[in-house]
């Protein structure tokens, strides 16, 4: 079977300019953007689907919340979309690792300590049964991208 998969974002005035070509991409590829949405979107930030998205957005500010806590739902949750939103692949080992990082600017005169998150996940792709992976970063409070 092949799938057709459009490379993300998606912009609508490709498809309508002339010979209307949208970019594609690997099977792997569109997977690991999929995955990137469920791990940086909250649920109900998606309006035609709340239950989209990672649960542990919701506890971001929740100072009650551990470092293991925070991973185990995090990881939890991941889980819970994979197997909503990500069927393309199977048997996934998700890990997730909080770590703090210091980080000093040039133009001001401290230096900041940050949470990381390290974000993994293993598995394999359904049709083929190839080995996937995919990794990120994140930083917390507020969420940025590195």
């Amino acid at each position: 079977m092949n799938n057709l998969n459009y490379n993300m974002p998606f912009d609508p005035e490709e498809l309508m300019s002339e010979g209307g070509n949208m970019k594609m991409c690997s099977e792997a590829e569109s997977i690991a953007q999929n995955l990137m949405l469920l791990v940086t979107t909250k649920k109900r930030e998606n309006r035609y689907d709340p239950d989209y998205g990672n649960a542990v957005w919701d506890i971001e500010f929740d100072n009650a919340i551990t470092t293991v806590m925070w991973e185990h739902i995090f990881v939890e949750s991941l889980k819970q979309q994979i197997q909503l939103y990500e069927p393309r692949i199977i048997n996934p080992r998700i890990e997730a690792h909080i770590e703090y990082v210091e980080h000093s600017y040039d133009t001001r005169k401290f230096t900041e300590i940050k949470k990381r998150v390290k974000i993994g996940v293993n598995a394999r792709i359904q049709e083929s049964g190839e080995q996937f992976s995919f990794a990120t970063e994140l930083f917390l409070s507020p969420m940025s991208i590195d």
